[in-house]
């Protein structure tokens, strides 16, 4: 019994290892006019991913300034929206790697167009309203001589979209 307590007491101990660089709460981040290298070596040691990169072609320099503590998860988005303001993306590598691609060689997403007819709206004054709501990446048109709604975007975003109005 005593071996066996030993045993699952280690079995946590290697479980809580491997988890916890994502579940604790993390050090401060902030990085002033910081090279990406820089910047992409710190996130790689608190979240324990291996970011993959030409450096010849992943070049610049990058400002986040966080006045609080941030977790590992929200490194990686803040890291995610620097890059992409530089116009770099992240892919998925194998082995829980991840690519940092200039953005023109990212794979675009699947789009859906959806056209709604309204009864009981305006199609110019919903469209307005609409932007308010949907996300930057999908578009909203007001097509007035039939009262409808040109929607497009990613396929849940336009469902979601398509839900509200119903």
């Amino acid at each position: 019994m005593r071996l066996l307590r030993r045993f699952v007491f280690l079995g946590l101990l290697v479980v809580g290892r491997q988890g916890s660089a994502w579940a604790t709460p993390s050090e401060p981040f902030s990085f002033e006019n910081a090279d990406i290298l820089t910047v992409v070596k710190h996130v790689g040691r608190l979240t324990g991913i291996t970011f993959i990169f030409d450096p010849e072609q992943v070049t610049g320099k990058i400002t986040l300034l966080s006045p609080n503590r941030v977790s590992p998860a929200e490194a990686l988005e803040l890291l995610k929206s620097a890059l992409a303001l530089r116009g770099y993306g992240l892919l998925s590598g194998g082995g829980g790697g991840m690519w940092i691609v200039p953005a023109e060689r990212l794979t675009p997403e699947a789009v859906t167009v959806k056209v709604v007819t309204l009864n009981y709206a305006r199609a110019d004054e919903l469209a307005y309203t609409l932007l308010w709501v949907a996300p930057p990446w999908v578009r909203i048109i007001a097509h007035r001589p039939t009262n409808s709604l040109i929607i497009s975007g990613p396929p849940a975003a336009v469902e979601e979209l398509i839900g509200i109005i119903k």
